[in-house]
């Protein structure tokens, strides 16, 4: 999807330009086949190679999507969010010092610009939908009730998640909803073990209280 708009925008484009004696490699060499691995495509993206790139977003854009809607609970935000990271790691890919860390350098930006909407965001509804739940239906009286119940108890426990500190929230979606380890989440935000710990303990206390008499 973004890879999509990079090409129609003319982002890619406008700068490929700045690298000079680059290689042409054949695209489809960076698509399904696993001897590329992400170093491989980053040190391709690295010297100018498009379609290395885009085979980065198509590995991460999803995963980026998902961590980012879960953290905003707007999908917009979401979208724009991702949108805007892949852009900034397409324009620093020579600040990476190594292409292994991309994974763990593309969260950051994500994470980073997820607690910058969070901090200026106005309050506003949002769609509690989580991404995995979508195309997801149910059919019969019994079933639409209970589907109730699930929607009106997940749209309460987004608005408890927007009571959290953006650090609280973020931390705690990168631990609880993405299944990152502490270091992992600590490795990722910058910042130690014991602050994600903290952090994801009283992130985990509010909740509780918050939920108290729905589950």
């Amino acid at each position: 999807m973004f890879a999509e708009i990079f090409r129609r925008g003319g982002i890619f484009a406008e700068e490929a330009g700045r690298f000079r004696g680059t290689v042409a490699y054949d695209g489809d060499m960076t698509r399904g086949d696993d001897r590329f691995d992400i170093v491989t495509l980053v040190v391709r993206a690295r010297e100018g190679d498009i379609a290395s790139f885009e085979a980065l977003v198509d590995e991460y854009e999803r995963k980026l999507l998902r961590f980012a809607w879960r953290a905003l609970g707007d999908r917009q935000d979401a979208e724009d969010v991702v949108q805007d990271t892949l852009v900034k790691a397409w324009r620093s890919l020579d600040a990476l010092a190594e292409p292994a860390a991309f994974g763990t350098w593309i969260y950051r930006m994500a994470s980073n610009r997820c607690t910058d909407v969070l901090r200026r965001r106005t309050s506003r509804p949002s769609e509690a939908s989580d991404p995995e739940d979508l195309g997801h239906h149910v059919d019969g009286a019994a079933s639409v009730e209970r589907s109730v119940e699930a929607r009106t108890a997940l749209e309460h426990f987004s608005e408890i998640l927007q009571t959290l500190s953006s650090e609280q929230r973020v931390t705690w979606v990168l631990h609880q909803m993405e299944g990152l380890s502490y270091a992992e989440v600590a490795e990722t935000l910058g910042i130690s073990e014991g602050s994600v710990r903290g952090r994801i303990h009283r992130a985990r206390t509010a909740i509780a209280e918050g939920m108290e008499g729905w589950v």
